[in-house]
């Protein structure tokens, strides 16, 4: 795109972006392809953009001053688009655009997060310092410029001497800020030099995306047990720390659910990672629990390192938006029905039985809980039933696995098999209706296993072993396939 764009005579409409989350809204049609919105950053900062409302196909774009695309979101279909970039000092532009022939109205949500910029720290400098030298015992003195809270420094001083500040540690720093009731000004800059800093503070990085979220902001930061809730701001309670805290590092914020949530017994694995653990509740989310057993069938250390034992009975969930890792925290209550059993996932297993394996369980409920951050294709709720309406393989790959996918592959023999000798795991979508009595209709299933001499394919019925009205396992040959199915979606491993 050439900045002779900007010279034609086109509407631009001008934004003032802070940290407080703002909408304007918009239409394209074929009278109108696209809008463009011009703001300016006077320092570093991170844009924050978010297009939803949609229903038709929209994209967006960030541009420079030139005309040249910094980031762009091209979901297809009605499904929101969203960009978070990080800008220096200057002029950009914003363009929402149609795909091909889409009339649609939208929603742009935009916010941002100053980054502090500052020269490099002497003697007299009293400034924040994003870069600094790796904490040691003998250079310690840097975080006495960096951290101005007395309490705060003392304690990140005392963590860090070690080299790193685990988990616990940032709790207690996060919950040092809360003195007076109140997480004053100073505190806030101190706790955004925190983040800054994480990787040199040896924070993990799971850690410092968590600690993030709390500090810096985010979608999922609206709601806490269904009451508004917000982000942290310089003057924020120590009540919406705390909940901040609850929410994201202890997984307090349970999805919606009209069952009773109960402490659950159980380990997170039972023998390993096996996809005949996985057994579908109800809800309508095949797709995520293919996604797993396919998943789990290819790359069962995938599975594996989803889950992080923070050693309090919470664990961290691991999953992946555009191939960066992204972490959601869940505690191991999970909703039963009135006889103490599981009604979504290893549904009718009693919550009590300490033989219970949780990792399919707990991987759902993080999933329905990341829902709330408004990036994997559903209604953006926190709630069972916003990731049970069915939806596409090809997402629960990507978001499971952070690998290249691929999706809505025509039925050819050809394709599917090099697929699978490149080491793909396959999932495959039944057709809506005419299907063979043994095969659910428009219902997802997980390739199993190939044999090539006799061109049988063994597919895996995410129902589970124990269903009574449809088999797990089926042996289909090509035809069968071609008749009872209409795409397959893949996710690469390379091994």
């Amino acid at each position: 795109m050439s900045v002779n764009l900007f010279e034609q005579n086109l509407s631009i409409q001008n934004l003032s972006i802070n940290q407080s989350t703002q909408i304007v809204t918009g239409s394209i049609s074929s009278a109108n392809t696209e809008d463009y919105y011009r703001f300016n950053f006077s320092g570093r900062s991170s844009l924050n953009l978010a297009v939803n409302g949609l229903y038709s196909n929209a994209n967006l774009q960030v541009l420079n001053s030139d005309g040249q695309e910094l980031a762009g979101s091209y979901n297809r279909r009605k499904r929101d688009e969203s960009v978070n970039i990080t800008l220096e000092a200057g002029n950009y532009y914003i363009r929402v655009f149609r795909f091909k022939n889409a009339t649609t109205t939208y929603n742009l949500q935009y916010s941002t997060n100053l980054i502090p910029e500052v020269p490099p720290p002497t003697q007299s400098s009293t400034n924040l310092i994003p870069e600094v030298p790796p904490p040691t015992q003998s250079s310690a003195s840097w975080l006495d410029t960096v951290f101005q809270d007395a309490q705060l420094r003392a304690d990140i001083k005392s963590f860090s001497i070690d080299g790193a500040i685990d988990r616990s540690e940032v709790i207690r720093i996060l919950r040092a800020s809360e003195d007076n009731g109140v997480v004053d000004t100073t505190e806030f800059r101190d706790l955004q030099n925190l983040v800054s800093n994480a990787s040199r503070l040896g924070i993990p990085e799971y850690v410092r995306v968590l600690t993030n979220k709390v500090v810096n902001g985010d979608v999922a930061n609206q709601r806490y047990q269904n009451n508004p809730l917000g982000n942290l701001t310089a003057g924020s309670s120590s009540t919406l720390m705390d909940n901040l805290i609850n929410k994201l590092f202890l997984g307090r914020d349970y999805p919606t659910s009209a069952y009773t949530y109960q402490q659950a017994s159980g380990v997170l694995f039972q023998n390993g990672v096996n996809y005949q653990d996985i057994k579908q509740g109800v809800i309508n989310d095949c797709f995520f629990l293919v996604g797993l057993a396919a998943t789990a069938i290819q790359s069962p250390t995938t599975i594996e390192n989803m889950f992080i034992d923070n050693g309090d009975n919470t664990y961290t969930v691991k999953f992946f938006r555009n191939q960066v890792a992204d972490y959601v925290t869940v505690d191991k209550y999970l909703p039963t029905d009135l006889a103490g059993k599981f009604v979504y996932a290893s549904k009718g297993s009693s919550y009590n039985n300490p033989a219970n394996e949780l990792w399919v369980a707990l991987a759902e409920k993080a999933y329905a809980q990341l829902n709330e951050s408004g990036w994997i294709y559903q209604d953006n709720t926190n709630s069972y039933s916003g990731i049970g309406k069915g939806g596409y393989i090809s997402d629960a790959f990507s978001h499971i696995t952070g690998q290249t996918v691929s999706m809505s592959n025509v039925l050819s023999l050809e394709s599917l098999t090099n697929a699978i000798s490149m080491g793909k795991s396959i999932g495959f979508g039944s057709k809506s209706s005419g299907v063979a009595p043994d095969i659910v209709p428009k219902h997802a299933y997980a390739l199993v296993n190939y044999d090539g001499p006799t061109q049988t394919f063994t597919l895996f019925n995410p129902w589970g072993r124990e269903s009574s009205s449809k088999p797990s396992i089926l042996q289909l040959n090509w035809n069968q396939i071609l008749a009872n199915f209409s795409y397959w979606d893949g996710a690469f491993f390379s091994t």
